[in-house]
């Protein structure tokens, strides 16, 4: 009963997002996605959908038919930018959000990625900006842990061997 009830409350605050300077949302027919990268069509950033660790994490091999699957079934999904460092870099953590559904949470229990690659800074600070609060942060990382167990327990993608880092 805690899963739907979460899904509900994580849902719901997702709606409530105010989106503030370069937190707007972009519909995903204006981007275009090369793996766990999106490109949208008129901005030089770059949207990633993990937050962190993604380029020594492993990976399961269909990630990128999970991507296009779920975009193709999501034509209204949107961006939602989660926050970015301030080193002047072009790079922007994203959330990719149809209703009830997120790209970054499939991808999580279908094994593609640990867990822990959707962390991201959970606050504003001399080295990152941070564009939702921190409740709607922990709802999503609630959801994330959910996935992962239900990957683990399953034995999808990664989790298919016991230790996926070897």
């Amino acid at each position: 009963m805690k899963q739907p009830f979460i899904i509900v409350i994580f849902f719901l605050s997702v709606v409530q997002i105010g989106c503030t300077g370069q937190t707007k949302k972009i519909k995903i027919s204006e981007a275009r996605f090369e793996s766990i990268f999106a490109y949208p069509k008129d901005s030089s950033r770059v949207y990633c959908l993990l937050g962190s660790g993604f380029f020594r994490a492993p990976r399961s091999n269909n990630v990128d038919s999970i991507i296009n699957d779920w975009l193709h079934k999501h034509p209204d999904a949107f961006l939602l930018p989660v926050s970015q460092l301030k080193d002047g870099g072009k790079m922007t953590y994203c959330w990719v959000i149809d209703n009830k559904d997120t790209l970054n949470t499939v991808l999580i229990r279908n094994g593609c990625y640990p867990g822990g690659t959707m962390v991201g800074p959970r606050k504003n600070t001399s080295m990152s900006e941070v564009y939702i609060s921190n409740a709607e942060y922990n709802n999503f990382i609630e959801q994330i842990k959910i996935a992962e167990g239900f990957a683990k327990q399953n034995k999808l993608g990664i989790w298919i061997k016991e230790d996926p880092f070897e």
